[in-house]
């Protein structure tokens, strides 16, 4: 039996036992063409995706990456399938920045809204927050709206309303002086008034939140701040396209709060792949990881894998990591 035929395996026995598919993301079931659920969704789950990248051929870049992912757009449609085929497909999916492969052109947003629609006509609500290589302009002409709901003007900043638990999105783009210079989109930073806004909104929660950006708390240096707010629950982020988790806390006193924070992987591109799926109750939300692949470096891999590659993906696929409300 060829790795090939093992990994099929894997899928064909994970859905027959409706356990968790561990396998490639380039395999993964897709739903029949059209068939979109009729059933109800779910409004105490929320699917956390994050790092679609999408992007153009090389042929019809502006800003040319000299990179080209021609999986990538397949890959990220049948995670979106596999979401749409849950018995209740979460009533919310929260995206956590980075929408455009690199230098945010537009057509990599027409791809990444064309590659996610199937949500929204599901009934399912979208919301993104931005990451270092998105452009909120050239996001705004396929994604419209967010320019007016912003809770802090020249940001994107939203707050998704559950019934157990809110999720802040934050804006931590810094968008780059030059288009088309990977080194110019390494930016990062809230901004005075985007700072003033949180500190305001977390010293006034009176209902369990996640704080959600595109980089990592102290990245952004707000670690130590949603700690010590006795309302924020965990801390999600994208970027380093990695399972990653993490503790945030407000110092050693015995006032001192920890909670737990934690980084998503890409939805289709590389290293890590797959999506979250939190599952929330009065006490508790809990995260299944949904681990699809691995692949590395920046290529989609030959058949022969090395085994660790599988290995990276078992040790996070079906994990669950809980957060007390």
């Amino acid at each position: 039996m060829t790795r090939r035929d093992f990994t099929k395996g894997l899928f064909a026995a994970g859905l027959a036992a409706g356990l968790p598919v561990i396998g490639r993301a380039d395999e993964a079931p897709s739903a029949a063409a059209g068939a979109r659920p009729s059933r109800s969704l779910d409004p105490f789950a929320i699917g956390v995706i994050s790092d679609i990248h999408t992007g153009l051929p090389w042929s019809r870049q502006k800003y040319r990456t000299g990179r080209e992912y021609p999986w990538q757009p397949d890959a990220s449609k049948r995670l979106v399938d596999e979401i749409l085929a849950l018995p209740h497909p979460p009533a919310n999916v929260i995206g956590l920045g980075d929408i455009s492969l690199a230098f945010g052109e537009t057509g990599d947003y027409e791809i990444a809204a064309e590659t996610l629609k199937p949500l929204s006509d599901a009934g399912i609500k979208v919301t993104h927050a931005m990451g270092n290589h998105d452009i909120r302009a050239e996001f705004l002409k396929f994604f419209p709206g967010y320019d007016t709901t912003t809770k802090v003007p020249g940001r994107f900043v939203s707050v998704v309303e559950t019934p157990h638990v809110d999720f802040i999105l934050l804006d931590s783009l810094k968008e780059p002086v030059k288009r088309g210079d990977y080194a110019a989109c390494t930016g990062l930073g809230l901004g005075e008034a985007q700072m003033e806004w949180l500190r305001e909104t977390l010293a006034k929660l009176v209902k369990p939140t996640f704080v959600c950006a595109h980089h990592a708390a102290w990245d952004l240096k707000i670690d130590k701040l949603c700690a010590k707010s006795p309302k924020v629950v965990g801390y999600l982020h994208g970027h380093h396209h990695h399972w990653m988790t993490n503790y945030l806390h407000n110092g050693y006193s015995d006032a001192a709060r920890v909670i737990r924070m934690m980084g998503f992987p890409s939805l289709g591109l590389d290293f890590d792949v797959g999506w979250g799926l939190i599952r929330t109750s009065p006490s508790k939300a809990v995260l299944e990881c949904r681990a699809r692949d691995h692949y590395f470096p920046m290529k989609k891999p030959a058949a022969e894998r090395p085994p660790q590659w599988d290995l990276f993906v078992r040790d996070w696929a079906g994990r669950e990591i809980s957060f007390a409300l």
